[in-house]
């Protein structure tokens, strides 16, 4: 009998991924499944299991936002180990799992897990951390990580709407930095309210934010940087660089394999939705290929 590891966060999203849980270990069981499960009670939890257990599964499913998968994914890359990792969505927004067409439908989700469809997906790594699909900074991407979960569970993808209008009005207090940002032999510097890297296509719950030009196993990650506005009409030149993803005065688009990213002063940087840590000089490094993942593309 094949052995698997589900590790769920029952406090992510609607929180309704409890009614699912005896539904899903039959369906994994009457599939010739032996289920280890564990239900994480704070944050970090996934990582730490996954660090710790899960070189005796060739299979791992997790199931919560993409801040756990993340956790899941970083804990075995720091680990060492490979195995073929599925994701049951129940977060906010579930950006990575729009990427790799996982459905959100829990039980649809649950049948592709253990479905013979899989993927090889680069992951980041920032000095001594990892992430998925994004790693940011600055006034919107603070967003992510200081919105309250009760209002992304009620929201969902407007919290963060919301959030951003209260940060960006008015557009006089929005704090910038100066950020020098070398990739590929070339160099961008400049006073800027936002930078992301990123493996995705989908970005705090709005799809194809970066245009169709994204591949999530070819080594290259998405460099998006705004820089700050001091007038409405520059407002609407970014939002208008967003919606059409096409780079203008005001909103950097570019490409590369690898970044070094340098402020003048210590930035808070956000991967994947949650806090990860803050520096004044980071480097940011992409690991080809370096996770199995079950998808439906």
């Amino acid at each position: 009998m094949k052995e698997l590891l589900f590790v769920y966060n029952p406090n992510s999203g609607q929180q309704t991924i409890g009614e699912y849980i005896s539904w899903i270990v039959d369906y994994f069981s009457e599939n010739g499944y032996l289920v280890t499960i564990y239900a994480t009670q704070a944050s970090g939890d996934c990582r730490k299991i996954v660090g710790e257990i899960g070189h005796k599964f060739e299979r791992i499913v997790v199931s919560g936002g993409d801040g756990t998968l993340d956790e899941a994914i970083s804990g075995a890359v720091k680990a060492g180990i490979s195995p073929r990792f599925a994701y049951i969505p129940t977060g906010s927004t579930n950006d990575f799992a729009k990427s790799l067409n996982i459905p959100l439908d829990i039980k649809e989700a649950s049948k592709l897990a253990i479905s013979d469809k899989i993927k090889e997906i680069d992951v980041g790594q920032i000095d001594d951390k990892y992430f998925v699909y994004v790693a940011a900074f600055g006034t919107l991407s603070d967003i992510s990580f200081n919105t309250d979960q009760d209002l992304k569970n009620i929201f969902g993808r407007s919290a963060y709407v919301f959030e951003g209008l209260k940060k960006a009005l008015p557009f006089q207090t929005m704090e910038a930095n100066n950020v020098k940002v070398e990739f590929d032999g070339n160099e961008i510097e400049g006073e800027f309210v936002h930078f992301m890297v990123t493996n995705s296509y989908s970005v705090g719950g709005f799809t194809k934010i970066l245009g169709d030009n994204v591949g999530l196993d070819d080594g290259i990650f998405e460099l998006t940087m705004i820089k700050k506005p001091n007038s409405i009409a520059e407002i609407n030149k970014i939002v208008n660089a967003l919606t059409n993803k096409k780079e203008n005065e005001m909103v950097i688009m570019r490409q590369g394999k690898s970044f070094r990213v340098v402020t003048d002063r210590e930035v808070s940087w956000s991967l994947d939705g949650e806090y990860g840590g803050s520096s004044t000089d980071a480097k940011i490094e992409i690991l080809n290929k370096r996770i199995m993942i079950k998808n439906g593309l």
